[in-house]
């Protein structure tokens, strides 16, 4: 799965902080009942002491209650009442208790207060304290069941209100803490973003190497990066200096078969010293083709102004015999740069020329500019042109459309890899004039 770093540390941190905010309010509404229950019990507890002080035993055997000094128990349906069972008679229910009495679980022991919720005969819920003491003395002593009880309804009400406003700012609390943990994590990832400019300024040649400054954790990537710059420098020297021992190693055999080829000329062997002509200058461009790959270093994404090289190119072919009879057209402005260096739009734009100035009739034109977002470079000849079923081959290594016209097959190869390889795209069509036209085209900025 490809998905994004800093989506990844937001998904995460997203899903421990709902995590944390769950537990919280659940923790949270545990404590608050917990103690909203232990409030209860304890005023359970003030009123079962006060009603037990209220009770007693008169010379008959029989109880007497005195008034409670909360008001709240002669009070009909006031939600606070007491019952007292004596033995076997009937229970006793305060002013205030107008349903059946309650059915109650009684303690296990005397003295022992025993809590329950149960619900009274209208379906309310209540809180009940109880517990069982002991009136009278030696023989005559009685056991009696005392219990006050305290409707639920404001306790559950309360709670139910807690946890929804629990929920509420937890919630706001929640949306604020993910807005953090993006913000952190934008901040967090902020030198994974310099390391990508800086290395997008080394691909374009404006820098050598990454800088030092950045966090510790960034900076043993820092030092792989630059480790491996340091490695390509390294192998592109051996490659260049490969490359120059091969063209000097090449430059003795070639110049011998130059002069065979002049003593061919002056024997009267002129076909067989075209042919041998031909072959020295392929082997001769191959050569030169190489050596520019080796040059082609981490400048390739530097820019050079396309007027000057068409212009001295130009002047060069001009001056070749099969040459002289082409009109040569350069239509390009001025400030039209392409994405090579000088030595690369060289390479580059004389292969076109070459390719051209082989196939065309009478002229060859270069054509520039840009449109929109966009930017081109076409040189276009007026020679047979290419059937659209052949431009993948035109464009394949070594490939000869026709095997009677001198060359190695490799000029539009070239051109297409110097092409892919500095962003640009090469394409192959039917000119204006009838012929080809070979375009190159890349994004401008």
């Amino acid at each position: 799965m490809r998905a994004s770093l800093g989506l990844r540390l937001f998904l995460t941190a997203a899903a421990t902080t709902i995590l944390a905010l769950a537990a919280t309010a659940l923790v949270l509404n545990v404590l608050f009942r917990d103690y909203f229950e232990a409030r209860v019990h304890d005023e359970l507890d003030n009123y079962l002491l006060l009603l037990t002080g209220n009770i007693a035993l008169d010379d008959e055997g029989a109880l007497e209650i005195a008034p409670m000094f909360d008001q709240r128990f002669e009070q009909a349906l006031s939600g606070y009442y007491w019952q007292i069972e004596l033995e076997d008679a009937p229970p006793l229910l305060s002013p205030s208790f107008w349903a059946a009495p309650l059915e109650l679980a009684r303690p296990a022991q005397r003295g022992t207060i025993f809590y329950q919720d149960v619900m009274t005969g209208t379906g309310e819920p209540v809180s009940v304290a109880s517990w069982i003491i002991e009136l009278g003395e030696a023989e005559e002593s009685r056991d009696i069941l005392i219990s006050v009880a305290m409707e639920r309804k404001d306790i559950d009400v309360s709670v139910a209100g807690f946890a929804s406003n629990t929920a509420i700012w937890l919630a706001i609390l929640g949306l604020f803490l993910l807005a953090a943990s993006a913000f952190t994590v934008r901040v967090g990832l902020k030198p994974l973003d310099r390391v990508r400019n800086e290395l997008r300024r080394i691909n374009a040649a404006q820098n050598r190497r990454l800088s030092n400054d950045y966090p510790s954790e960034v900076l043993p990537l820092v030092k792989e990066v630059n480790e491996l710059l340091d490695q390509n420098d390294a192998t592109l020297a051996r490659v260049r200096v490969s490359a120059g021992n091969l063209a000097h190693g090449l430059k003795t055999p070639l110049t011998v078969l130059r002069g065979v080829l002049r003593k061919l000329e002056l024997s009267g062997q002129a076909q067989m010293a075209a042919e041998l002509g031909a072959e020295i200058d392929a082997m001769q461009h191959i050569v030169e083709r190489e050596l520019a790959r080796s040059r082609d270093s981490h400048q390739k994404r530097s820019h050079t102004a396309v007027a000057p090289v068409a212009e001295r190119l130009c002047a060069a072919l001009r001056q070749q015999p099969a040459a002289r009879h082409l009109q040569w057209t350069i239509d390009v402005p001025s400030t039209l740069a392409a994405p090579f260096d000088a030595y690369d739009l060289t390479e580059l734009l004389g292969n076109l020329l070459d390719n051209a100035m082989k196939w065309t009739r009478t002229s060859v034109t270069i054509l520039g500019g840009e449109t929109g977002k966009t930017a081109f470079l076409s040189v276009v000849d007026d020679g047979p042109g290419i059937a659209e079923d052949k431009v993948e081959a035109a464009l394949a290594r070594g490939e000869r459309l026709d095997a009677q016209n001198s060359g190695s097959g490799l000029g539009l190869h070239i051109v297409r890899e110097m092409a892919d390889s500095h962003g640009c795209t090469i394409t192959l069509g039917a000119s204006k004039a009838g012929g080809l036209e070979v375009r190159l085209t890349w994004a401008l900025g």
